[in-house]
């Protein structure tokens, strides 16, 4: 039986592209943060590896990524990442997290995400609660302090803010001021904070011949959610052959060898 295109376009590139070498490498940074965090959960080994000061990881590689290193490893390591975020800016690299699509790339990227179960604060006489309820739900309450009056209440499946500005309770029965203040506090609850490290107004770090505009710190939490968003992309089977994603794993691979170098 002939094979299907898909499954031949797989074939044909199967001895050209650097997806085997990209898992097998992760793999090995995979064995050792899940060793050395002592971790159950995988966001916490990650969180570990990226900002713990115990991390081998962190220690290691952030003198790399600082201006005025010019060792031979910092430039291998510099020109990956410069490598690597051209070929992302080059293509919509996107994928899927729970119903939500993402684009992988360094100019949004998660580097802070929250473990949002319950948020409150008082302001104005009013008491603003967005708090994960019954089914992973989230309802988010406006409540008078002194009189216990719900002036405002919206339930929704997952974080959609422009839902909530958007419902017909929130401009009939909230004022102007209470307004902002619920856009201000329920725009703080985002669990996955999107941050553009390229252009996004932080310190400027000379990589390559990039300039990105953030910390060593915030670089190097991008790289390891960006690796990582590449990996689950391979696993959950939403990586085509197409020869431009493929020609990230390239890049990707060699940044993750430097991790392993630096922290065998």
């Amino acid at each position: 039986m002939a094979l299907p295109p898909h499954a031949t376009e797989w074939m044909n590139r199967a001895e050209i592209d650097y997806i085997g070498p990209f898992v097998k490498a992760w793999a090995a940074f995979n064995a050792w943060y899940r060793h050395a965090s002592g971790q159950a959960q995988e966001r916490a080994m990650l969180n570990f590896a990226i900002r713990d000061a115990n991390s081998t990881l962190r220690r290691r590689v952030l003198p790399l990524l600082r201006n005025g290193n010019a060792t031979a490893e910092a430039e291998r390591l510099k020109q990956a990442i410069s490598d690597l975020q051209r070929q992302l800016d080059d293509i919509q690299f996107e994928v899927t997290r729970k119903g939500v699509v993402e684009r992988i790339s360094l100019r949004e990227v998660c580097i802070a995400p929250k473990n949002f179960q319950r948020e409150q604060i008082e302001r104005n006489g009013q008491r603003f609660v967005a708090e994960k309820v019954q089914g992973g739900r989230i309802e988010i309450t406006v409540t008078s302090i002194q009189t216990q009056q719900v002036r405002f209440q919206h339930t929704q499946d997952s974080y959609e803010p422009a839902a909530v500005y958007e419902h017909a309770d929130f401009a009939v029965r909230l004022s102007n001021v209470q307004q902002t203040r619920l856009r201000e506090f329920y725009d703080g609850c985002n669990p996955r904070p999107m941050s553009d490290l390229v252009q996004g107004g932080g310190p400027l770090l000379e990589i390559s011949t990039m300039q990105f505009q953030c910390s060593a710190e915030d670089l190097l939490a991008g790289l390891v959610e960006t690796l990582y968003a590449m990996r689950n992309a391979l696993l959950h089977g939403e990586v085509d052959p197409d020869e431009k994603v493929l020609a990230c794993y390239e890049p990707a691979y060699r940044i993750v060898m430097c991790f392993l170098e630096k922290i065998r």
